[in-house]
């Protein structure tokens, strides 16, 4: 027998959580019954790496859905995003000063961003912009594949600039052409 009361599930044996709009973070303010429920569910909560980049976050066999995947910008990819417990999960995880998930190199996505980097808007996929170089291709929603050139010509000026003086160069040293003296008088710029 199974009686469904908001956010938790009873069955004859156990009870179960069920971790959906109703019982989400935003609800804590909302409700001291949710408060309890999420503080206890995030306490038992087991966080390792995953595939370096990603938090997986177990909170037992008596939360639906058991395990979630949380990236390194803690967003979850259970329907509440941001708004999952597991992401708190993480925030507290990474305050103890626990190992975090690697980072990215800049210009390269392991998935879609959830925002565009240059305008804050959604963005969604765009599998002819993916390449094993940049990652995951993505467009934004209001000016389209223009950000995601914008954000990997920036990534790229970034490289670039650090590669220059990790290696002690002036750049600005190239910009000046040197002028050569063909043999016979051939000059190319006259006609």
């Amino acid at each position: 027998m199974i009686i469904q009361l908001e956010a938790m599930m009873i069955t004859s044996n156990s009870t179960v959580v069920l971790l959906d709009r109703n019982l989400s973070v935003s609800q804590v303010n909302v409700s001291d019954e949710v408060k309890k429920i999420l503080t206890s569910v995030i306490r038992q909560a087991i966080i390792t790496i995953y595939h370096d980049y990603y938090f997986r976050v177990d909170f037992g066999p008596g939360v639906r859905p058991q395990y979630h995947i949380v990236s390194h910008d803690l967003y979850c990819t259970c329907a509440l995003e941001t708004d999952c417990a597991a992401v708190i999960a993480v925030k507290m995880y990474l305050r103890e000063g626990k190992e975090p998930a690697k980072t990215p190199r800049p210009g390269y996505f392991l998935t879609v961003p959830h925002v565009c980097p240059i305008c804050g808007s959604r963005a969604y996929y765009q599998p002819k912009l993916s390449s094993k170089n940049r990652g995951i291709g993505w467009e934004c929603h209001s000016f389209g594949k223009k950000h995601y050139w914008e954000n990997e010509l920036a990534a790229l000026q970034a490289a670039y600039a650090a590669k220059w003086k990790r290696l002690e160069i002036d750049p600005s040293a190239f910009k000046e052409l040197s002028i050569f003296s063909f043999k016979d008088g051939y000059d190319p710029e006259r006609d």
